[in-house]
C-alpha cells in the first residue's frame, strides 16, 4: 500500500508541461497533428509542453490554449489550471523584482540630470498625456477596432470546428454569431466555433456603448 502512495506523489510532482507531453505521447499524437486538429499554432502547443509560458499570449488567451489542449488530451483541466497558476506564481516574483530594480536605476539617473533637461522631459510627458487623452476621447465616439486574425478570407476546410481569434478594444462588447464573447485585458479574443457541412458564415461584431457596430464576416466552406 505504501508503494502505491509513493507512486502517486511522484506523479503529482510532474509539471503541467510534463503531463501534457506525456499524455500526448501516450496517445501517439504528433505535436503537428494535435495543432491541426485544434486549429492552434504548433508553436504555442510546443511552448506549453516545454513550460515556456512567457512565450504564450498574455491573459486568458494563453490559458484558453491550455484548456483546449487539456480537453483534447482527456486531462483534468481544473487541476491543470491550478497547477499552471502555481507555476506561473513562482516566476512572477522574480519578474517583479527585476522590474523594481530597473525602476530604481532609472529614478537615480533621472535625479542626476540637469534642471533644463528635466523640464524638457516633464514638458514632453505633459504633451504625451494630452495626446493620450485626445486619443481616448476619440476611441469613445468612434467605431471600435476589430481584427479577425483567424480564419482568413473565404477558406475551404474538412474540419468540423475552427478557432476564431482576433483583437478588439477592451471596452467593446464582442459577439460571434450573436453569442457574447469575452476578450482579455489587451482586447485579444478566442473562441472555438463548430462548423457544419457546406457553407458557414462567421459574423464577428464589436460595439462600444456610444459607437456604431464594426462587423467582419468570414465565409468557410466545409467539404468532407
Amino acid at each position: 500500500m505504501n508503494f502505491f502512495r509513493s507512486n502517486k506523489i511522484y506523479l503529482d510532482s510532474e509539471t503541467v508541461a510534463e503531463r501534457l507531453r506525456s499524455r500526448r505521447q501516450a496517445k501517439n499524437f504528433k505535436l503537428k497533428e494535435a495543432a491541426k486538429k485544434l486549429n492552434i499554432s504548433e508553436k504555442y502547443l510546443n511552448n506549453l509542453e516545454k513550460g515556456e509560458y512567457g512565450q504564450l499570449p498574455h491573459g486568458v488567451y494563453g490559458k484558453n490554449f491550455l484548456r483546449e489542449y487539456a480537453l483534447f488530451l482527456g486531462l483534468d483541466y481544473g487541476r491543470l489550471a491550478k497547477d499552471y497558476e502555481a507555476e506561473i506564481s513562482v516566476l512572477e516574483p522574480k519578474r517583479r523584482k527585476e522590474i523594481f530594480s530597473k525602476q530604481i536605476i532609472k529614478r537615480r539617473y533621472f535625479l542626476a540630470l540637469p534642471k533644463i533637461l528635466k523640464n524638457i522631459i516633464i514638458f514632453l510627458v505633459i504633451v504625451i498625456c494630452f495626446i493620450y487623452l485626445g486619443y481616448r476621447i476619440n476611441k469613445i465616439i468612434s467605431s471600435p477596432l476589430l481584427l479577425v486574425n483567424n480564419p482568413g478570407l473565404d477558406i475551404i476546410t474538412d474540419q468540423t470546428s475552427i478557432l476564431v481569434t482576433g483583437k478588439t478594444e477592451t471596452e467593446a462588447n464582442l459577439t460571434i454569431n450573436g453569442e457574447s464573447v469575452l476578450s482579455d485585458k489587451n482586447g485579444d479574443f478566442f473562441q472555438l466555433i463548430n462548423l457544419k457541412n457546406g457553407l458557414n458564415l462567421i459574423t464577428v461584431t464589436a460595439r462600444k456603448k456610444y459607437s456604431r457596430r464594426h462587423t467582419i464576416i468570414r465565409q468557410i466552406l466545409v467539404n468532407k
